[in-house]
């Protein structure tokens, strides 16, 4: 009961949201405060209820996820911890609401295999959908840096 309405509670402070980078550079970063708090709520409020798409350039392989359900969420986001911060955001319109967010993670992750990398880094890009008054996440890809390089600002191809 209490869940339910702390997700409500949620739903309406974001049914205002605005449609525009601010406002999506503000749900991304809330989004990565409750990965690193295991805000279950929260996480949940911002998948997107179509379903997503996961990549993992380390891994190699794409996921179709579907559609998720409260305890799917729970489920999932139990076996990870995280506390990294997202630096370098750069924000793209691609259509009225679609925006594609590229941005660097740092800090330290706890994999589902009870890894732990204390030393995390990772190029991250998403698909944000403007669904439901809100900012959804639609489409997530991480790339583990290499250990000597460091996040920087998106730069214009080098021509040599």
């Amino acid at each position: 009961m209490i869940r339910s309405l702390l997700l409500i509670c949620l739903l309406s402070l974001n049914l205002s949201a605005e449609n525009n980078e601010e406002t999506l550079k503000d749900s991304l970063l809330k989004f990565w405060e409750a990965r690193n708090a295991r805000d279950f709520e929260t996480i949940f409020f911002y998948e997107s209820k179509i379903g997503a798409i996961t990549g993992s350039s380390s891994e190699n392989h794409f996921y179709e996820d579907p559609p998720p359900d409260f305890e799917s969420v729970v489920d999932y986001y139990s076996r990870v911890e995280s506390n990294v911060t997202p630096s370098n955001i750069r924000i793209i319109k691609l259509s009225e609401n679609v925006y594609l967010t590229l941005y660097y993670l740092s800090g330290s992750y706890k994999y589902s295999s009870n890894e732990v990398n204390d030393k995390y880094q990772a190029r991250v890009s998403n698909i944000w959908l403007y669904e439901d008054e809100g900012f959804k996440l639609y489409y997530k890809n991480f790339s583990n840096l290499k250990k000597d390089l460091k996040p920087m600002d998106i730069i214009a191809y080098p021509m040599d």
